[in-house]
């Protein structure tokens, strides 16, 4: 199921900022928020990291996991969570964005090329806030992490067009 929707949503991502001003992906709608183009490298960066943790622990088995992590925190997004690593401020094209998510989706797809649900059955990953999870729940994951930032995108633009 959610090996559909991450491509789905990745589509709906790419084509929320394309009809945007170079110079209105690159604004902040207040000094502490995020612009979209910041919101785009930090999609990009947190898929690299998501699916090379869910490649590794694939191709080095080390534990086992049946219950599913509690991705719920995901499903509300007036409930603001800290991101570990903050995206580049620096002015970026829209052609650099579209590469970063492109660069980023090659982990998704070497993933999907590699592995099935069934072959990782019960084999878990460890995520730094999630703990524990199934190795295959990373494209859920994926998915509901860009879905809440796809609802963040279409709200900054909302505040700066």
């Amino acid at each position: 199921m959610w090996e559909t929707k991450v491509i789905e949503i990745r589509d709906r991502v790419k084509g929320s900022f394309m009809e945007v001003s170079v110079e209105k992906l690159n604004e902040k709608p207040s000094p502490e928020e995020w612009s979209i183009a910041q919101i785009v490298l930090h999609l990009a960066g947190a898929e690299k990291r998501f699916l090379s943790l869910a490649l590794e622990s694939a191709e080095n088995p080390s534990g086992t996991c049946e219950n599913k992590a509690d991705l719920s925190v995901f499903d509300d997004p007036s409930k603001k969570l800290k991101a570990p690593i903050e995206p580049s401020s620096e002015f970026q094209k829209k052609e650099e964005l579209i590469l970063a998510l492109d660069e980023s989706r090659s982990f998704t797809t070497r993933f999907l090329e590699s592995y099935t649900n069934e072959g990782l059955k019960s084999r878990s990953m460890n995520h730094h806030r999630f703990g524990d999870m199934p190795i295959w729940q990373v494209l859920e994951l994926l998915g509901k992490h860009e879905q809440r930032h796809l609802v963040q995108i279409e709200e900054v633009k909302r505040r700066i067009l």
